[in-house]
């Protein structure tokens, strides 16, 4: 008699009468856990953030709702735009570097954005973007050039302060050493 292992992830099988032909799908277990936040449903049923003002999937105005809060997956707050031309979905924490993947926070679900070049100025570890709740974060990891932070319509660039989470809106740039990258979202001014 086999013993079940402690060990090895639960997995329940749901036997339904003459689905033994089908083929059986198993999710990956790589895929992000989606986190739940508040937010508000517009009148087609897309949720969105309780802060804007149209619905990011299909435009319709959010002055018509209620408002009324409800705990749901958040959906991705947009991409990261990469000087090269390379987009990221932005519906996860990202270390971004040379070697981003020697973060402790890419083994706790991070995922590593590799930035490479000769001479670039970036760190191995150079920069982290956070997701908390509908909002995307910026963290300078300590970089040994530094990283600066041109905001939408600033004409005043700023340099992050090493360890310290800073709120960027859509439309930031970030740039480390001769490489940048910039957060696009629906959201932009």
């Amino acid at each position: 008699m086999r013993q079940p292992d402690r060990n090895a992830p639960f997995e329940a099988v749901l036997l339904v009468p003459g689905a033994a032909d089908a083929p059986t799908e198993v999710a990956p277990r790589n895929e992000p856990t989606r986190l739940l936040v508040e937010g508000v449903h517009c009148a087609n049923g897309h949720f969105n953030d309780p802060a804007v003002p149209y619905c990011q999937l299909c435009g319709i105005s959010m002055a018509q709702r209620t408002h009324v809060t409800v705990l749901g997956p958040r959906p991705p707050l947009g991409v990261l735009l990469v000087d090269d031309g390379a987009t990221f979905r932005l519906d996860a924490d990202y270390v971004v570097g040379r070697e981003p993947h020697r973060d402790p926070a890419v083994a706790h679900g991070a995922r590593p954005l590799r930035i490479a070049g000769p001479a670039s100025g970036v760190s191995r570890q150079h920069l982290r973007m956070t997701l908390a709740g509908w909002t995307v974060r910026a963290v300078d990891l300590g970089s040994a050039n530094g990283t600066v932070v041109e905001p939408p319509g600033d004409p005043h660039p700023w340099r992050l302060q090493p360890g310290v989470p800073v709120e960027i809106r859509p439309g930031t740039r970030l740039v480390f050493g001769l490489r940048w990258l910039r957060y696009e979202s629906h959201r932009n001014p």
